[in-house]
């Protein structure tokens, strides 16, 4: 049996998918919603979002069920 290495594609982080998505929900959307549409892991999710909340490109605020989070792009910001 052979291991077969695998090499990175060139194309958008994670992050910055994440970012896009979050910005064209004005809305905003669940972290489960997120990983339907980006097929990751909802550990890798949480990585990336805790980077965007402290780079203020993101904020968070709890439902009014408070039992999800939702995520909203922050106002001022453009792509």
């Amino acid at each position: 049996m052979s291991i077969v290495i695998i090499r990175p594609q060139r194309g958008p982080t994670t992050t910055e998918q994440l970012l896009q998505l979050i910005c064209n929900c004005p809305q905003g959307i669940t972290i489960a919603q997120l990983r339907y549409k980006l097929n990751r892991p909802i550990s890798m999710l949480q990585i990336c979002l805790r980077q965007l909340i402290s780079a203020k490109k993101v904020y968070c605020q709890l439902s009014q069920n408070k039992m999800q989070r939702i995520y909203y792009p922050q106002k001022e910001l453009k792509l």
